[in-house]
């Protein structure tokens, strides 16, 4: 891990041009360092110029690979669209980078990867496959039969594309981030698991939900606002094999006495290795054809996401004319066995006829492009794999949990409205 070694002086100036990058960092060690009991009731400033030494997790050459293609990014339609973007060393939670916006200044900025927004289906491995293949056992081949419309609660849910797939296998569904899919599996995590399991998988990954979650949340209604640092701390789990990692950006902080003050974070385990596995195998596939983030992947680096595209309320879109194809939120979430990158874009305020919304598909991919730019640029292209445990039997499109019979699978391989099926 890198050392900030600069003294408290220069740090609160850290202003100037040629380290401007930093800002994002500094703003999120600063609310870090406030919140250990060391500091209780002590005045930031006069802890920051008390002659304290801070040691990070940062690495300087990501940090500034990443605020340099946040500022410089070809992604932007104009200078209300926001950013906001976390870097996490996979196995830790380690804060790698940070940047919290375009030209990000701290204390003037809302810092947006530490800022919540509504998740669109970033949270579909969370709430409806992770806490199915955990409770249930589920094989990634397990079948659902999608609908071109569905109702739950008396709402009526339909696919992105509004058209029905047939038969689809969970792998399927999941990469190409069909909706009604993900909101059978989440009622059946409840009637088989217990009203609150999905509540209490996503709770142990630092996703916290006061009331209930509707099938609304599953799709990423209000209630699922999260930052990108809390996805990129979730992700990362699945990335390390089922432990959770709160992302942390100070390891010590020693004092001009020389005392050593310790940083704990939480970390536990999230998940079984079973269920970590198998859903880093099928996110995956949103890199390959038909998947969500298809051609935004980096050769010779194994990775999964999982993209999220939010949409407005139907009222939002009479009032502003908006197309019907207009995004309010998109994301993506993606880590490797080395990094765990999320991606939030939005806008400071909706204008008319979609002037500030992503507007098709090509609009709703700009987090995919820098996602693609940063990690092609960071990444060890080491080969390193996801860590196959002994708990898993088979390979994709259908692994399946070793000693455990999913009597409920299909061999078709869904193409986005069309299909295949293999001989098997």
């Amino acid at each position: 891990a890198n050392l900030v070694n600069r003294t408290p002086e220069e740090r609160q100036n850290i202003d100037t041009n040629q380290d401007s990058e930093y800002n994002s960092y500094v703003n999120f060690v600063k609310s870090e360092l406030m919140n250990n009991k060391a500091f209780k009731d002590e005045n930031l400033g006069n802890v920051l110029q008390s002659g304290i030494k801070i040691y990070t997790n940062m690495d300087k050459d990501v940090q500034k690979t990443l605020q340099n293609d946040v500022d410089n990014g070809s992604f932007y339609k104009n200078k209300d669209q926001q950013v906001g973007a976390t870097i996490l060393d996979s196995k830790t939670g380690g804060l790698v980078a940070i940047s919290g916006g375009r030209d990000f200044k701290d204390v003037v900025n809302r810092n947006q990867a530490t800022d919540p927004h509504p998740t669109g289906s970033s949270l579909k491995p969370f709430l409806a496959y992770g806490p199915a293949i955990e409770n249930m056992k589920w094989a990634t081949n397990h079948a659902i039969q999608d609908e071109s419309s569905y109702q739950v609660d008396g709402s009526t849910f339909r696919n992105y594309d509004t058209k029905s797939h047939g038969t689809v296998s969970i792998y399927d569904a999941l990469r190409q981030s069909f909706n009604i899919p993900a909101l059978k599996a989440w009622q059946s995590v409840k009637q088989n698991a217990g009203n609150d399991a999905p509540k209490k998988f996503a709770a142990k990954l630092g996703l916290n939900y006061e009331g209930d979650i509707g099938p609304s949340e599953v799709l990423g209604g209000s209630a699922s606002e999260f930052s990108p640092t809390q996805l990129a701390s979730a992700f990362a789990a699945i990335a390390n094999g089922g432990t959770y990692n709160n992302a942390h950006s100070i390891q010590k902080v020693v004092t001009r006495d020389g005392e050593t003050i310790e940083y704990d974070h939480t970390s536990h385990k999230a998940m079984s290795d079973y269920t970590a596995y198998m859903l880093a195998e099928m996110l995956k596939g949103t890199f390959k054809p038909y998947g969500s983030a298809y051609g935004h992947g980096v050769s010779g680096v194994n990775m999964g996401a999982k993209t999220g595209i939010g949409t407005y309320g139907a009222e939002t879109y009479s009032q502003y004319n908006l197309p019907d194809n207009a995004a309010k939120d998109v994301w993506i979430n993606g880590f490797t066995p080395q990094y765990t990158m999320s991606v939030w874009m939005g806008f400071s305020k909706v204008k008319q006829y979609g002037e500030n919304s992503f507007v098709g598909h090509s609009q709703q991919e700009y987090p995919q492009f820098l996602y693609e730019n940063v990690m092609s640029k960071i990444s060890s292209r080491d080969g390193e794999d996801f860590k196959r445990p002994s708990s898993v039997s088979g390979s994709i499109p259908s692994i399946n949990v070793s000693g455990s019979q999913d009597n409920n699978t299909t061999n078709r391989s869904t193409h986005g409205g069309s299909d295949t099926t293999a001989n098997s």
